[in-house]
């Protein structure tokens, strides 16, 4: 039988490892290929393409920001081929199966790791015979148990799913997911990896030799889906070591981690040997209320964590990516707001701002009535409102969360946001405040140009910051930009002369492709050249 794995990405740039390894898992023993769409490309025309490859199978891999369009997508290909078997995995579908076999047009679901399963299922339906497979059922054969955990050991025997002939050509343009462990310790209540039972390595030799070849590649950007890197101290460092001593420049890996339990050992060998810009960590802090952790079992040491933050953020080697969720049970709108200065006192390259999500299977939408929690009945089953929060206060975080990408996590104006943010009492409401502000002036939430979103900031902070505005403007480009502010300069021709002659510098450069501007203190001159900026600044 012919048989397609497939999946809708969120983005081109990401690339799905579930579909690559259970292509690896089968493709030896059936006739399977697979390939990848994105939410963004128009599904009658992915529903042709499919109809077109003669399949009599299709797996979709399920996720929150795929699952309704999947839904429609089995609808149009059995309109198409009734005959067609459809086979939908992954976490979404993997622990409310009733849901999906009721209302989706399809034939079987996987609960659970699928590299094995998948194989059975395809060999049971090749030879026509009767399915009983654990993890594995249909309209009419429900089993409710997850698929039984893989032997990792078996996926180091197949072929790569990394480094698939196919993939070599766009390395560099897409992220490459790469796994050294399988489980979660943790007990996350708004989390499926809280579902899932024991913790599992791959072991240092396989990963050694992976690491090896995909260092021969161009990828630039290497995320590890452990759901905390650092469960087992002595496989993160043997892995860190590994990549220190073999890594390409260029690349960067980013690694999921729990800081407060992270081992003084790690701490200290990053610190003495990692790489400037090599290591980027993911921190999941979701709330720094202590009675709001224990409802949710995410129990960690907020104290212990900013130390560990603070240790490795003294030599700037890491960026740092941390992690809020607004809606956790206990966490009103002030108390939210306290989370969220407690965390942005790191000042990390990027704080995320989401939104509690109660997905399907875990124990917050289970007692969703406990906690008033009204949410999205579709994916991504996003909070309406709750006893904590009401729509107005989710209105105001969003609008907060809004702001904050545009000035703090788009890093387009990182002189100016430091230098404010820092002497702010409270930068979450400085955030709603300057959203309110956008709202009052009406000023553009989307389809505005670079110089509009400087200038607005400019207006908020009353010209206060035009300095620092203008320096993070024309660093910011690479050719020269257009001016948004009234210029400081009576005669730039004549400045730049002087400039020439006082500090020696290359006419030609200077007049063909420099912006000079008249700063408070000094003057700075910004030079364009081939796509290269070159800032410096100079008293006369």
């Amino acid at each position: 039988m012919k048989t397609l794995i497939t999946t809708l990405n969120s983005k081109f740039i990401h690339k799905s490892l579930s579909l690559r390894l259970l292509y690896v898992a089968t493709k030896n023993y059936h006739n399977v290929d697979f390939c990848e769409y994105t939410i963004k490309e128009d599904l009658d025309k992915i529903t042709n393409e499919i109809i077109a490859m003669n399949n009599q199978v299709v797996a979709f891999s399920v996720y929150i920001w795929n699952v309704e369009l999947i839904k429609i997508l089995c609808s149009k290909l059995k309109k198409e081929n009734k005959e067609l078997i459809i086979i939908l995995g992954g976490p979404e579908v993997s622990y409310e199966i009733d849901y999906f076999l009721d209302n989706f047009d399809i034939d079987y679901v996987i609960s659970g790791e699928g590299e094995i399963v998948f194989k059975q299922l395809l060999d049971c339906l090749e030879n026509k015979q009767p399915i009983d497979i654990q993890g594995v059922s249909s309209k009419d054969n429900r089993d409710y148990r997850q698929s039984k955990p893989v032997d990792l050991s078996y996926i180091e025997s197949l072929e790569s799913p990394y480094l698939l002939q196919r993939d070599l050509a766009d390395m560099s343009k897409r992220v490459l997911y790469f796994e050294t462990s399988r489980g979660c310790p943790y007990q996350c209540q708004y989390c499926l990896s809280s579902l899932e039972k024991g913790l599992r390595f791959f072991s240092l030799d396989y990963l050694k030799k992976q690491i090896d070849l995909l260092m021969k590649t161009d990828v630039k950007i290497i995320k590890l889906l452990d759901r905390s890197f650092n469960a087992k101290t002595e496989h993160a460092l043997a892995i860190l070591k590994y990549i220190f001593e073999n890594y390409r420049e260029g690349v960067q890996f980013q690694f999921e981690i729990n800081g407060d339990v992270l081992d003084q050992r790690i701490i200290d060998y990053i610190n003495d040997y990692a790489p400037e810009g090599l290591l980027r960590f993911e921190i999941g802090i979701q709330s720094t209320y202590e009675p709001t952790n224990e409802i949710v079992k995410r129990y960690q040491d907020f104290k212990r964590l900013s130390e560990v933050i603070r240790q490795l953020q003294t030599n700037h080697k890491i960026d740092f990516h941390l992690d809020l969720i607004a809606g956790l049970p206990l966490e009103n709108l002030e108390r939210f707001a306290k989370s969220f200065d407690d965390v942005f006192s790191f000042y990390p390259k990027e704080l995320q701002l989401g939104f509690l999500k109660l997905l399907r299977g875990t124990s917050l939408r289970r007692e969703a009535n406990k906690y008033g929690y009204i949410y999205e009945k579709h994916a991504p089953y996003e909070l309406i409102e709750s006893h904590d929060l009401s729509k107005e206060d989710i209105e105001k975080i969003h609008l907060a969360e809004d702001m904050l990408q545009k000035y703090w996590n788009s890093g387009k104006m990182p002189i100016t946001m430091n230098k404010v943010l820092r002497q702010c009492k409270s930068p979450f409401y400085f955030f709603l405040d300057l959203g309110e502000f956008y709202q009052a002036q009406q000023f553009k939430f989307f389809g505005f140009q670079l110089d509009e979103l400087f200038q607005y900031i400019n207006i908020y902070l009353k010209e206060q910051y035009e300095d620092e505005l203008i320096e993070d403007y024309l660093r910011l480009s690479k050719v020269k930009p257009k001016k948004w502010w009234k210029t400081r300069i009576d005669n730039e021709k004549e400045i730049k002369h002087r400039l020439i002659e006082k500090y020696q510098l290359n006419q030609e450069d200077v007049f063909r492709y420099g912006i000079v501007e008249k700063l408070k203190e000094d003057y700075i001159l910004v030079i364009y050249k081939n796509y290269q900026v070159h800032v410096e600044k100079y008293h006369i």
